[in-house]
């Protein structure tokens, strides 16, 4: 009787070990972007400022690439495709310097919230599926954690919101 409990107090911590573990060793999802601070700001003035970093690419530079390609390379989720335990959490950090998101959707190729945006890549000023509230918007610098409650075992996918093509793929096991 006691090597049997001796075994089931055994398991039962090894048990907890593993979900402390996974809990703290939550899986990490980073926004990237390199836009240009001058011209991004020039182009779309708002406050706070569209653009807070120091990249390059100017926004002639980005809605070429968009036009061209229906993407922008350096706006990216790094890296894109992430598997996690079931009972992580999901830490998002926003390294880029635009606004970004990480929001659920039921598919990716749709648009997002930014209508001038999707008439360039998907010829229409609305997006063409349900993404999931929340949005989950972060600003440039930010950080957000995906509760572990919300990763359910199985395969979810993200975007961002404001930059449709910035896709993440969520495996749960």
């Amino acid at each position: 009787m006691v090597v049997r409990f001796s075994v089931l107090a055994a398991a039962i911590a090894a048990f907890l070990t593993i979900a402390a573990v996974a809990s703290a060793n939550p899986g990490r999802v980073v926004a990237q972007d390199d836009c240009d601070a001058a011209s991004f700001n020039a182009a779309v003035p708002a406050n706070p400022p569209t653009c807070v970093g120091n990249g390059t690419t100017t926004f002639d530079s980005f809605i070429g690439q968009l036009v061209d390609h229906k993407f922008a390379g350096a706006w990216h989720f790094a890296p894109n495709r992430i598997n996690v335990k079931a009972g992580s959490s999901l830490q998002f950090e926003n390294r880029g310097g635009e606004t970004h998101s990480l929001t659920q959707v039921t598919q990716f190729g749709g648009g997002g919230i930014v209508p001038p945006l999707n008439l360039i890549l998907f010829g229409t000023t609305t997006p063409p599926f349900f993404f999931f509230p929340p949005l989950n918007i972060v600003p440039a610098g930010g950080t957000l954690t995906i509760p572990a409650a919300t990763l359910t075992p199985g395969t979810h996918l993200f975007f961002c919101v404001i930059h449709p093509w910035m896709e993440e793929t969520v495996r749960v096991s």
